[in-house]
C-alpha cells in the first residue's frame, strides 16, 4: 500500500514526498478543473494549491490516517469541493450597490454608468483573482472581517501574516483593474 507509506512519510515530516505528490497531480488538476468546472487556469491552480495544503493538515491533524482510494482521487475530490465552494460563495456574493450609496440624486446619467461599468470591471477583476485573494478581499473589505479573524479563518499563522497577504491580494486586484481599465 504506497498511499499507507505516503501518509506516514509526510506525518514524520518528508516534506519531499509532499512535493512530488504536488508535481505530480498539478497539471492534470489543472486541466480537469478548468475542463468539468469552467474554472480559469489561476483559480484551478489556487484550488490545487489549497487542495495540498488541505490534504497536509489531514495528515498532520490526524483526520486522515488512511486512504481508501488513491492520492489523486482524494486531492482531486477536495479540489471538487473547494471549486463548488468558491461557485455557492460567486452565487451568494454580489457588488450591486444599494441606491443610498449611490445618492442618485447627485450622479448624472453618464457619470452613472460610468460607476456601473467601473463596479462591473472591478467585480469581473475579482472573479478573476481566485484564491485565497477573492475571498480575503471580500471578507476584509465587504464583510469588515478584521485580520485576526482573518488569519484564524484562512488558516494564516497570524495577522501580520494576513496583513501582507492582504496587501499583495489588493496590488494584484489593482493591476488587473488597471489593466483592464487600459482595454476600454
Amino acid at each position: 500500500m504506497r498511499e499507507a507509506v505516503i501518509i506516514q512519510e509526510i506525518k514524520n515530516g518528508n516534506k519531499k514526498e509532499l512535493a512530488e505528490i504536488y508535481k505530480a497531480y498539478r497539471s492534470e488538476f489543472v486541466g480537469w478543473a478548468t475542463s468539468h468546472y469552467r474554472c480559469t487556469h489561476e483559480e484551478a491552480r489556487d484550488i490545487y494549491q489549497a487542495s495540498i495544503i488541505a490534504f497536509y493538515d489531514n495528515i498532520i491533524q490526524e483526520k486522515l490516517r488512511e486512504l481508501n482510494g488513491s492520492v489523486k482521487t482524494y486531492l482531486f475530490a477536495i479540489g471538487k469541493n473547494k471549486i463548488l465552494e468558491l461557485r455557492r460563495a460567486d452565487k451568494k456574493f454580489d457588488l450591486t450597490l444599494t441606491v443610498e450609496e449611490m445618492d442618485l440624486e447627485d450622479v448624472h446619467d453618464d457619470a452613472q454608468q460610468e460607476k456601473e461599468n467601473d463596479l462591473a470591471t472591478v467585480q469581473g477583476c475579482l472573479e478573476r483573482l481566485g484564491e485565497p485573494c477573492r475571498t480575503m478581499l471580500e471578507l476584509y473589505y465587504f464583510h469588515g472581517t478584521g485580520l485576526e479573524e482573518l488569519a484564524g479563518a484562512l488558516h494564516y499563522k497570524n495577522k501580520d501574516t494576513v496583513k501582507n497577504m492582504k496587501s499583495r491580494c489588493l496590488l494584484r486586484l489593482r493591476a488587473l483593474v488597471t489593466q483592464e481599465l487600459k482595454k476600454h
